[in-house]
Order: structure tokens, then sequence, then C-alpha cells
């Protein structure tokens, strides 16, 4: 009896194995005949015979989905839908789930696997019907309130899966090349009008030292000219007739000291004697 025992005990032993399910994630027993109804929290559990433990990844990661959407306007703009997300929800859901994806070669259920059979589709109709309302040139003016009218349709239409979303923003965004060429026509010619500005403001700063070099010179010449002016007022005033006689004597009397000269004052060229004389000596 005591050897049947321990037979019994060695045969249990060597029919179990023990697994262990790590934080961030949940698991579910997948027996010969099916999953076992509970859905596991992280520890240690042991199974029989040819049980497996499927594991779910339940740890929050950012997505990414790529977009490209004709706008409002006609004009296609490619983007980045970003969002946080995580595998979570009541165990109804969780157990419908893990009867609708096949987990991997490493026994897991992904969330890729997860968000690509619930969330994609949702995600990018959502995303679509928010952004077709826009044009191009609205998405810049209105980022705040597109991520937030995003984030309200995403979060509304996943509703009953197992995945909830959070922070849902756009990113990555590549405007079309006639926005972007317009922007930097606008930036170009913004830019020529300030340096236009700048050189107009360089001109009139040079005129204006041109107009108050010139007025000084004004200034100057009038200054110079008055005196020039009164000096010759001032000599005028002092010239009379008989200052005039005085120095034609002055200049008769010099012209007189010189021997060989013959000397006849100007006015004694009206005398008819003194005419007589000067040709009589001829």
């Amino acid at each position: 009896m005591k050897r049947l025992m321990f037979v019994l005990l060695a045969l249990s032993v060597t029919a179990c194995s023990f697994d262990v399910i790590a934080p961030a994630s949940k698991g579910k027993i997948l027996t010969t005949a099916g999953y076992m109804p509970e859905v596991l929290e992280p520890g240690k559990y042991t199974l029989w015979g040819r049980d497996q433990m499927i594991y779910l990844q339940t740890a929050t990661a950012m997505m990414k989905e790529p977009m490209s959407i004709i706008m409002k306007d006609k004009l296609t703009l490619v983007f980045d839908v970003r969002f946080r997300t995580r595998i979570a929800g009541e165990e109804r859901t969780i157990n419908a789930m893990f009867n609708d994806i096949t987990p991997n070669p490493e026994n897991w259920v992904t969330l890729d696997a997860v968000y690509n059979t619930y969330g994609k589709m949702i995600v990018r109709n959502k995303s679509r019907e928010v952004m077709s309302k826009y044009s191009v040139e609205d998405v810049h003016k209105n980022y705040s309130r597109i991520s937030g009218e995003m984030y309200t349709a995403i979060t509304e239409g996943i509703k009953g899966t197992p995945l909830t979303v959070s922070d849902v923003a756009l990113g990555n965004i590549a405007y079309p090349d006639v926005i972007t060429k317009a922007v930097e026509l606008a930036k170009k010619r913004e830019l020529e009008i300030k340096q236009a500005e700048a050189q107009a403001e360089i001109d009139m700063t040079i005129k204006n030292n041109e107009k108050t070099l010139a007025e000084a010179d004004y200034e100057i010449n009038i200054i110079h000219a008055k005196s020039i002016r009164d000096t010759n007022k001032i000599t005028a005033s002092g010239i009379t007739n008989h200052l005039l006689r005085w120095k034609a004597l002055e200049v008769q009397e010099k012209m007189a000291e010189n021997k060989n000269t013959v000397f006849m004052p100007f006015e004694a060229f009206q005398s008819i004697g003194a005419q007589q004389r000067i040709y009589a000596k001829k």
C-alpha cells in the first residue's frame, strides 16, 4: 500500500508544473477541453497534465496609427494618431477576447494583436470622421480642439472592447506641398518687407543726416556772407570824397619822389598849356 501511494504521489508530481504570471499581465489556463473560466491575476499557478498558461499583455503602451486623409478642402494630409492604450475591461469581455485571438508561439496574447482586432478600425474611422470636417489650413489653428474631438470620438467608439485609450494627439504632420510652399512664400514676403522697412529706415537716417549737415553749412555760409556784408558796409561808410582826395594826394606825393619820372597830376591834362609843353618837348 505504501509503495502504491508513493507511486501515485510520484505520478502526481510529475504530472504537474508551475507557472508564473508576471506583473502587468493576466493569464488563462488552456486545457484539452478549452479555456478555464477564470481570468488569472499575476502570481504563481499549478498546471496539470497538458494544461498550458496563456498570457495576456496588460501593460500600457504608446501606439501610433499612420493616417492619410482627404480634408475638407480636397487636399491630402498625412499624419499620425498617437495615443496611450492598454487591455482592460470586465472578465466577460476578456474571456470573449481570449476566444477571438490566437496566441503567438510564446503563448502570449499581445497588445498589438488585441489592437489590430478591436481598435485599429475604430481609431482609423473615428479619426477620419473628425479630420474630414477641417481644411488643412485649419489644422495648426485648431490643434488642441481637434485632438480633443478625436479623443472623445475614439473613446466612445471603443466602449465594449477590451481596450482603453487616453492622451490622443496628432503627430508627425506632413502638410501638402502647396501649403508648405504657400507658407514659405508668405514667410519670404514677410522677411522681404522687414528688410525693405529696415533699409528705408537706414536711407531716411542718411537723408536726415545729410539735411542736418546741409542746414549747418547753410548757416555757416549765411554767417560768413553777413560778416562780409557788414565789413563792407562799415568800410564803405568811412570812405568820403575828402578821404579819396587825400589818398590821391598821398599817391601823387609818392610818385613825385622819383626824380626820373615826369609827374603831372591827372587834372593837368585838362590844361591846354600843359598839353602844349608836353608836345613841345617831343
